[in-house]
Formats: C-alpha cells, structure tokens, sequence
C-alpha cells in the first residue's frame, strides 16, 4: 500500500520505518513547520534524513532508517504535493502544539485530491479533532463541487522514548477511533502485521480514542504522583519507601508499573498531554482539582533533591560543587524536554552552586540549551564528573549508574554524600561503605 507520513519526529519517523519494512511503498513529508515545502527548515531536515541523519537519539531508529531508504520502499521529502499524490492513506504525526498546522496541511490535501482520502491522525490533538478535521475538509470539497469520500481515523500515539520500535512493532495493545467501516477495514489491514500474535486491536470512536490516550496518562501520572507522595511522607515517618512499594504493588488491583518514587516526570508528549487535559477538565467540569494537583506535585518534586541537600548543608550551599549523574527526561533518550534536571539546576544555580554534569547521551542537548552557562561543567564519563565534588546527585536512572565503583567513587569526592532521585542503591549497603545516603523515602539515616 502507499502510504504518506507527515511529520519528521520520533512518531512520524517509526510509522514510516514499520510500515516500510512489511512491504509498503512510504513517503515521509518533512512538513513539520508552518510554511510546509517552502521551509527551509524543512528541506534542511529532509537532506538529513535521506542520508539517515536524525536530530535526536531513539535506540534502532537509524539502522530502521538506513536500511528502508537502501530497499527504495522509504523516500522523504518536503514536498506536500508529492505526499499528496503519492498517499492512498496520510498518516499526520504532527507535535499536540500544531493542530492549525494540520488544518492547512488537511486543506491544502481536500482542495489538491478529488477521489477517496483516508486520514490517520497519530497527533495528540484535542478530543473531537478528527470530527472536526473531516468536517473541514468535507465543506471545502463541497465548496469545489466534489462529493466527499473523506475519512478521518484516529491512531493515537502510544510510544515510549527508548522503546518507540518495539512499541509499535510489537504492540500490547492498538487503540483506533473510527466513525465508518471502509476507514477502519483500510488502516485494520494496513497494521496487519503488527497484529498477528493475537487481535489486540481495540476500536472505539475517533472522539473516544482521542480521549483514552489522555486518559491514559493521565492515570499513569496519578499513580506516580501519589507514590511521591507517599515517598516524602515516609520520610517524615522514617519508613522505607522500597518496602512499601512492594507491598502496595503486590494487590493486582494496583500492580507495580508506575509507582516507583523519584524526582519527578518529564518528557514533551507525556506533559503537554497532561496539561491539555487538564485545562479541558478545568473548561468542561467544575470544581474538578485532581489534575491539576497531580501536576503541581510533580513540579514540587522536580526540586526534592534540591530540598533535601539545602536542609543537609542547612541553608548554606553557595560555593559547593555538586555532580549530576543523568540529565535526560528517562533513560535510553537525549531528550531534556521538561526534564526534571532543568528546573533542579536552575534551583541549584540561585544558591551559587557549580554542577557538573554528565549524561550518555544528552550532553549535546544541554550544550545547545544553556550554551556556555556559568557554573556548568559538562563532562565526558560519570567519574570525572564526580571529581572534587560536594555532593552527588543522581537524577536519571541509566544503567551504567546502577553498580558503580563505591571505592573510586569515595576517594573522587570531597565528601561521601549521595542524593539519589532514582533509589538505585540500598540504604543499608551505602552506610557500610561509609556513604551518607538520600534516596527519596529510603535513606541511610534510618538504617
């Protein structure tokens, strides 16, 4: 089948990628700002991409990528009119920010195209886009004299940063919202392959669809937000939290995803999906307070770590250096987008704080954010990062940090002091080896 992406980011890329290598005729549109193929921008990221360049990191993307642009099944370009042309399905992989983007984009498409135009929309737009968006299209081609054959599915995005592929290959569900048969019997054979093992196709109307990807995350933010705070009442109770956490994830009711405590949640999707939510909640119902709580504690608890180390040093922090192991929003990304590192530097810099900083992957993203900032060291592997330091601080989970050497480590810093936003290691075992150790309601002061 011929199928049009456009949008040149991590969604738009690994629709592309998937569908290319089950055998079907791709083209991504580089049409990811507001002047479509006269975007210069635009051209620039399309150059990039036909030779596999991507500008951000996603684990087998770019083996993905080069091996469909070698079979000649994946061809990009930031020509809309071509996308146009060559689609008999267009899927739109735009940011949640670009909703009057897409209609352009979907104007442009009803006013070019005269015969049968099936749309997938993968956005995260607000609930109700993709009636919305029909109905568009629909009264400009009736405007031209053209009966309308138009169908507008939704497709909402459910993948992970670092596990995007896999996501989409090997779904644990597929969630589509559709409002006639011939749009669903389309895109239910265009996902065939990925829907093999046994059905996990779970068909709803577009506006539902729409809604459930909210939903969703909005309750995967709840429970993390709920087991903060429990985090920082167990350390007012000198409870630990890690035994806790089992003992709540043990009721099948609850299970054990999501409810690791840590210093707070990040990504762009993830966060702007909660807050659009939320202010349609605030719009649409009254005295409703939840969601906007869940996103205040998490914002409170972007600065934890930072709270803990000002009540250790009582106040008096100007002067120290401090290393932060991790800076990325998750593991296995670059990307920084509402990390919780960014505001917890910010608040380390107003005390006068000199942070290095090192991350496997992020470093690049950093040096692009803050440039050549003041009171920043980038540095290139975890250990000299930690050299002649205060205190370390460790706010994302990679790997590589989870068995580091306690020894070096301990000769490296000034003082053996670790705040750990991530609960890598054991209170009790880090008291052992002579560390004063905080983890987020887990500490060696209880042990």
């Amino acid at each position: 089948m011929k199928v049009s992406v456009y949008g040149s980011g991590l969604t738009g890329l690994v629709t592309a990628c998937a569908l290319a290598d089950v055998g079907n005729d791709v083209a991504v549109i580089c049409c990811d700002n507001s002047n479509f193929d006269k975007n210069s921008d635009d051209k620039n990221t399309a150059e990039k991409l036909q030779n596999a360049v991507i500008g951000f990191e996603e684990p087998g993307l770019n083996q993905k990528l080069t091996n469909q642009l070698a079979s000649g099944r994946l061809h990009i370009t930031a020509d809309v009119k071509k996308g146009f042309h060559h689609g008999q399905v267009h899927f739109i992989a735009l940011s949640s920010d670009q909703l009057d983007h897409a209609k352009v984009l979907l104007s442009q498409l009803a006013k070019e195209i005269s015969s049968t135009i099936t749309v997938v929309n993968q956005s995260t737009f607000p609930v109700g886009s993709a009636t919305r968006l029909k109905a568009l299209m629909c009264e400009l081609q009736e405007q031209r004299g053209v009966i309308p054959d138009i169908h507008v599915l939704a497709l909402p995005s459910l993948l992970q940063e670092g596990a995007a592929i896999a996501n989409f290959v090997r779904p644990q569900r597929i969630l589509v919202g559709a409002d006639d048969d011939w749009g669903l019997r389309l895109l239910t054979d265009l996902l065939r392959p990925f829907n093999r093992n046994h059905d996990q196709l779970i068909v709803m109307s577009t506006k539902a669809a729409e809604f459930t990807k909210y939903a969703i995350n909005g309750m995967l933010a709840t429970k993390l937000s709920f087991m903060n705070e429990m985090a920082n009442l167990a350390d007012q109770l000198e409870v630990d939290i890690e035994q806790v956490r089992q003992g709540v994830g043990s009721d099948p009711r609850i299970g054990y995803d999501y409810i690791y405590p840590g210093c707070g949640f990040g990504g762009l999707s993830f966060s702007e999906d909660l807050i659009s939510l939320a202010r349609t909640v605030e719009d649409k119902v009254e005295d409703s307070f939840l969601l906007k709580t869940v996103l205040d504690t998490n914002e409170q608890q972007k600065e934890v770590l930072f709270r803990k180390l000002w009540r250790y040093w009582d106040t008096e922090l100007k002067g120290k250096t401090i290393a932060l192991w991790g800076g990325a929003f998750k593991p296995n990304t670059d990307s920084i987008d509402n990390a919780p590192s960014l505001l917890l530097m910010e608040a380390l810099w107003a005390q006068g704080v000199h942070i290095r900083l090192y991350d496997p992957k992020a470093l690049p993203k950093f040096q692009e954010y803050f440039g050549d900032r003041k009171g920043l060291t980038l540095c290139a592997s975890a250990y000299e990062a930690v050299d002649g330091v205060d205190a370390l601080m460790i706010v994302t989970e990679w790997k590589e940090f989870w068995s580091p050497d306690f020894d070096l480590l301990g000769k490296l810093m000034n003082e053996r002091l670790i705040f750990d936003g991530r609960n890598l290691f054991d209170p009790s075992y880090m008291k052992q080896l002579g560390f004063r150790y905080f983890g987020i309601g887990r500490s060696s002061e209880f042990v």
